[in-house]
């Protein structure tokens, strides 16, 4: 039986050298609206949070909440990484149970190939690009870390096919893992609902009752596609979670370490699901500092004023 992670209760370090600590003190600009993919006759979204200074900057792809079947790009923490200097693109992706899995991977992996094909124009770093999601997010955001190169899930169709997918770093706040587990893994307090369900969100994603459709649920696994080049990530998640049971990340973290994927996680033993305690300043900073450890490169400059006569 493998030993469970232990336990981590620790300040965050300060600020890694040249990037300023959590919230940061620059300033950035919003672009919004902006369309990165069609599926079918539904245009899909971002927003771009570009900070104001001389780049070219390191992106994080945000990738919202809801438990696919609701959420948008607005808000989340991720846009407070736009005052440290990196260039924030918070999408909206396709919602169950209109669109079932996998067109969600598929238009992210899609708007990781429009940052890259847009770099140009707004001063992106192609070659820093990472991702950041939360709860439903979070598990996109680790299928996205973890099938760079599987062609089932590309969705070239929905744009820039000559520009790879791949991401360079994964931040995974309380996501799901294995949807099949979830029901054995709940806590009392999810109460006498089932999460496997056909109404419940698991099933919505997949189209299908998830039990009763194993094959396709195993695809929407993260774990089933870990290699050893996979890129560095960054866990989080609260032991009181009724939503998303904490052993998810728990499986996630093994199968990464397994593989000698670069991985750290921390468990909050009192935060229940999109817990207030994870805009703790210690968590705050050490969703910073693994950024800028792993994907920050180059201080931006800010850019110079004219000088008036």
């Amino acid at each position: 039986m493998k030993k469970l992670l232990p336990l981590v209760f620790l300040i965050a370090s300060t600020a890694i050298a040249g990037y300023p600590p959590t919230p940061g003190n620059g300033t950035f600009t919003s672009i919004e609206d902006v369309e990165y993919a069609r599926v079918g006759d539904k245009s899909f979204l971002l927003d771009l949070h570009v900070p104001d200074a001389t780049g070219p900057f390191p992106v994080i792809l945000y990738l919202h909440s809801g438990a696919w079947v609701t959420g948008d790009r607005t808000g989340g923490p991720a846009i407070r990484q736009a005052l440290r200097g990196y260039a924030v693109v918070s999408i909206d992706y396709p919602l169950a149970p209109s669109f079932t899995w996998p067109t969600q991977l598929e238009s992210c992996k899609a708007a990781v190939r429009w940052i890259r094909a847009n770099a140009a124009q707004y001063n992106f770093d192609p070659d820093r690009i990472g991702v950041f999601g939360t709860s439903a997010g979070g598990h996109l955001a680790a299928m996205l870390g973890t099938t760079n190169d599987r062609p089932e899930f590309e969705g070239i169709e929905l744009g820039n096919p000559q520009f790879s997918s791949s991401v360079k770093v994964v931040v995974d706040m309380y996501g799901p893992t294995d949807l099949l587990k979830i029901d054995e893994q709940k806590l009392p307090c999810y109460g006498p609902l089932s999460a496997n369900s056909p109404f419940m969100p698991p099933s919505l994603l997949m189209g299908c009752a998830i039990q009763e459709c194993k094959d396709k649920t195993m695809t929407s696994n993260p774990i089933n596609y870990v290699t050893h080049g996979d890129p560095p990530f960054l866990l989080l998640h609260g032991q009181a979670d009724c939503l998303v049971p904490w052993q998810q990340s728990q499986i996630l973290y093994e199968s990464l370490r397994d593989h000698d994927v670069p991985v750290t996680m921390y468990l909050l033993p009192t935060a229940e699901h999109a817990d207030h305690q994870f805009d703790d300043q210690q968590w705050k900073q050490i969703i910073s500092d693994f950024l800028d450890e792993n994907l920050r490169g180059p201080v931006p400059m800010p850019r110079r004023r004219a000088m008036s006569r």
